[in-house]
């Protein structure tokens, strides 16, 4: 059983780049690596879709999307904190 099978009936596009990364996980990690940042950023390009609150920023890569200010408030702080 995957630990991405939520994702199956509704976010059929994420499901697949999750389970591959998942497989490859153990067997492939620098493959795993490049679903799982394929996976983000699927999530990210949706929520920015769908999410009627955020505000595109100057650019449209990564790193500017997940620090967009309405992106961050909406996300909060749990996302960027790294535990110590």
């Amino acid at each position: 059983m995957s630990n991405f099978a939520f994702l199956q009936c509704e976010w059929f596009t994420l499901y697949g780049a999750a389970i591959y990364a998942e497989e490859m996980a153990n067997t492939d990690s620098r493959t795993a690596c490049f679903y799982s940042r394929c996976t983000l950023e699927l999530a990210v390009d949706w929520l920015y879709k769908h999410g009627k609150s955020l505000r595109l920023p100057y650019q449209d890569h990564l790193g500017a999307l997940i620090h967009e200010p309405s992106f961050k408030a909406t996300a909060s702080d749990a996302v960027f904190t790294k535990p110590q």
